[in-house]
């Protein structure tokens, strides 16, 4: 009989669920993220949408920072619960292994394990969507760090003199001036500073101008849509080349709804200026495999195949 794992991408605005025999998922629910309720929210959401099957391990793939040594998130800037337990409540309500791991990390190891790093020693999981997070495989290895935060990357410095105050509080971070969450404010401020006049223009004056909109209307030759996309390029570049600097990779997979959906503006920008920010030479950048549930399958991954950085954090049967 096939061994049967539960995968589950825990984002801020979308909460995924997968029932896998093996490689073959069976079972897919796709609901939004408890926003209220209180710390067992979440987990309650999953339980009462999966019912209690019996699996081999549960996967969790999640949104940060994370404290691994009880298993919750903390402080987590981009959904209103902050604080809320995963691991405990999952292993009770389904009598199995519980691995819970930042949702990048995840999906970093599902590449290496499933993906197009399989036998890749070294690489990069980047998301931008409505955040930017990081996932590293270096020799072999999962990076993880002392809480689980190892990658949060998102939070890299890109502009010390910017005054954009990011979710998590700090200044000039890459994820405040740059992902889908952040783009109707960065283009209002960018509107005040333009001197021309278009239609993107008003509505980013306004504080309107949607990723949605902002990319359809770069595509349509919008001047200050074009204007921000590269602006915005620009950022990603700057951030893409600290994690360069900062790991090595062979190769850097990147997914997220905001890149998938545009990259055909945004991979040839982020390649321009990326030369201008990295000492070393660029790897590829890639599409992820997996697409919009790349953080799905890197938490099958992690059930799958737990790596040894994340199995002292076990929570058993």
């Amino acid at each position: 009989m096939t061994s049967k794992f539960l995968a589950v991408d825990v984002g801020a605005s979308r909460l995924k669920i997968g029932v896998f025999e093996g490689l073959n998922i069976v079972r897919r629910v796709e609901l939004e993220t408890p926003k209220t309720g209180g710390p067992l929210a979440v987990a309650r959401t999953i339980v009462d949408n999966v019912g209690f099957e019996k699996f081999e391990s549960v996967g969790v793939a999640s949104i940060g920072p994370l404290d691994l040594e009880r298993g919750w998130v903390v402080n987590t800037p981009n959904n209103p619960l902050k604080t809320f337990a995963l691991r405990d409540p999952l292993s009770e309500a389904f009598k199995a292994p519980v691995i819970v791991a930042n949702d990048c990390m995840a999906a970093a190891w599902g590449e290496h394990v499933l993906g197009g790093g399989v036998g890749v020693g070294d690489l990069a999981y980047i998301t931008i969507s409505t955040g930017v997070g990081v996932g590293v495989v270096v020799d072999g290895r999962l990076l993880v760090g002392r809480r689980g935060n190892a990658h949060e990357a998102g939070h890299i410095v890109v502009d010390v003199d910017s005054g954009v105050r990011c979710g998590c509080g700090g200044l000039g971070h890459w994820e405040a001036l740059a992902s889908g969450a952040n783009i109707p404010r960065i283009a209002s401020i960018k509107a005040g500073e333009w001197g021309g006049d278009s239609d993107a223009w008003r509505l980013a004056l306004g504080g309107s101008l949607s990723p949605e909109a902002l990319y359809a209307m770069a595509r349509a030759g919008d001047p200050f849509a074009v204007r921000l996309v590269d602006y915005i390029n620009r950022v990603h570049a700057s951030g893409i080349a600290s994690v360069i600097a900062a790991y090595d990779p062979e190769v850097i997979f990147v997914g997220g709804s905001i890149y998938l959906n545009n990259e055909d503006l945004m991979v040839e920008g982020i390649l321009k200026y990326i030369r201008e920010y990295s000492l070393l030479e660029p790897p590829p950048i890639r599409r992820a495999t997996f697409g919009d549930d790349s953080v799905l399958y890197g938490a099958l991954a992690i059930a799958l195949n737990p790596p040894r950085e994340l199995t002292r954090y076990f929570k058993g049967a």
